[in-house]
């Protein structure tokens, strides 16, 4: 999406998913600054931890996404955009993402004009390259 390029790496890594017992996954011991007091004060985020961000059309989920993104202090932060409209990954990416976001962010899109195998990949990929930088 970037027109930078292929991503250069000899790793490569498969989506296996595994259920894992919730008794032996480790705990969520640190908060992670999401850059917005209102989320760190009353939805606390832990470092290492998945989230979803799920609402109707319009409300500002993508501002509300590149806020955390942009405000989060992570090496890295992968962002999912499922089934969004295609002008809407676009607007993200450059604009409310912005160039300070894009330069620590993994963004994987699949907007809703693709089939839903395609999102479902995307959703895949998403975790994968979530766990590996992990």
């Amino acid at each position: 999406l970037d027109g930078k390029g292929d991503v250069l790496t000899a790793e490569t890594s498969y989506y296996s998913p595994q259920c894992i017992n919730p008794l032996s996954r480790k705990k969520i011991k640190e908060p992670l600054d999401v850059g917005i007091k209102a989320i760190n004060a009353l939805l606390t985020v832990g470092q290492g931890q998945r989230m979803g961000l799920f609402a109707g059309s319009g409300v500002g989920k993508s501002v509300l996404l590149g806020m955390m993104t942009r405000g989060t202090n992570a090496d890295v932060v992968v962002v999912g955009l499922i089934g969004e409209r295609g002008r809407e990954v676009k607007e993200f990416i450059e604009d409310i993402l912005g160039e300070e976001g894009r330069k620590r962010a993994v963004v994987i899109a699949a907007p809703a004009d693709v089939s839903p195998l395609m999102r479902l990949k995307a959703c895949e990929t998403s975790l994968t390259i979530a766990e590996y930088f992990r």
